[in-house]
C-alpha cells in the first residue's frame, strides 16, 4: 500500500476543502457586480461545480447546479446585467438587500457593530477591502469570497503540513464567520431573492446559495438563530451609506477582498 490510512484522509479532506473553496468562489463571483469578462467567468467556475458537490456527496446542491445550466449556457453580459439591476436595482434594493447589517438591525448602532465584527475576522487573516471596492463588507459576495479564502487556507495548511493548531484555527474561523454571519441572514436573503428574480439567472442561484449553505451547516453542525427580514429605517435614524455602483475590482483570487497594507 502506497499511503497510509492518515495520508488518504487528509487527501480526502484537502479535495472536499478545495471542492468547498470552488463552489464559494462561483458563489461570490455569481452575486458581485456584473461586468463584461463575468458570463466568461462564470461558465468556466461553473464547469468545476459538478465534480465538487459529487466530491461533498451533497445531491441537493448537485441538483442545483443542474438546474441552473440553461441559464449559465445562454448568459451574455447584457441578461446577467439586466437580472442584476432587476434584482438590486441601481441603489439597494429595499426587497432584498445584499448586505448583511439590513437584515434583523433596526438601530444604527446595531447594524455599526455587524459591520466592524466582519471587518475584525476580514482582519484577523490579513484581509481588507481592496482599495477601489465599491461594495461594504457585509455585502454577500464578500462574506462568500471570505469563506472561500479560508477553504483555501485550509488546503494550504494540509498540503504544507502546518501545524494542527493553525487547522484549528482556520476552521474554527469558518464555523464562526458562517454561524455569526453568513447563515444569520444569506436564507432569507435566498428566499426574497428568488420571489423577486422572475426567470433570470438569480433565481437558480438564490435556491444554490439556500441548498448549498444547508448543507454547509449539516457537515459542520451548526445551528444558526435566523435573523429577521430587512428593517425600514425610521425617520430622524442615519442610515448607512448605499454602496456604490461601479464594480468591485479582482484579483487573482477574489472580487473584493485584498490584503491588509
Amino acid at each position: 500500500m502506497l499511503l497510509s490510512g492518515f495520508a488518504m484522509n487528509a487527501i480526502e479532506v484537502m479535495a472536499k476543502s478545495k471542492a468547498r473553496s470552488q463552489a464559494y468562489s462561483f458563489l461570490a463571483l455569481a452575486f458581485s457586480y456584473p461586468d463584461d469578462a463575468q458570463p466568461v467567468s462564470l461558465k468556466e467556475q461553473y464547469d468545476l461545480l459538478p465534480g465538487s458537490l459529487e466530491m461533498l456527496a451533497d445531491p441537493p446542491s448537485k441538483k442545483a447546479v443542474d438546474a441552473l445550466r440553461p441559464a449559465i449556457t445562454a448568459l451574455t453580459a447584457a441578461s446577467l446585467g439586466d437580472g442584476y439591476t432587476r434584482c438590486f436595482g441601481h441603489a439597494m434594493s429595499k426587497d432584498c438587500p445584499p448586505y448583511e447589517a439590513e437584515y434583523g438591525q433596526a438601530h444604527i448602532f446595531q447594524k455599526t457593530h455587524t459591520l466592524a465584527d466582519i471587518a475584525g475576522f476580514y482582519r484577523a487573516f490579513g484581509l481588507d477591502l481592496a482599495a477601489d471596492s465599491h461594495e461594504r463588507v457585509d455585502h454577500i459576495s464578500v462574506e462568500l469570497e471570505f469563506m472561500h479564502f479560508l477553504c483555501l487556507k485550509e488546503v494550504y495548511a494540509l498540503a504544507n503540513k502546518h501545524p494542527d493548531e493553525q487547522l484549528a484555527l482556520c476552521r474554527e474561523a469558518q464555523s464562526k464567520f458562517l454561524r455569526d454571519h453568513v447563515c444569520r441572514w444569506a436564507f432569507g436573503f435566498a428566499r426574497r431573492l428568488c420571489a423577486k428574480a422572475g426567470d433570470t439567472l438569480y433565481q437558480e442561484l438564490g435556491q444554490l446559495l439556500a441548498v448549498f449553505l444547508e448543507a454547509e451547516l449539516r457537515a459542520l453542525g451548526l445551528k444558526p438563530t435566523e435573523v429577521a427580514g430587512p428593517d425600514m429605517v425610521e425617520e430622524g435614524t442615519q442610515a448607512l451609506p448605499e454602496a456604490g455602483t461601479g464594480q468591485p475590482p479582482s484579483c487573482e483570487t477574489c472580487y473584493g477582498l485584498g490584503r491588509a497594507q
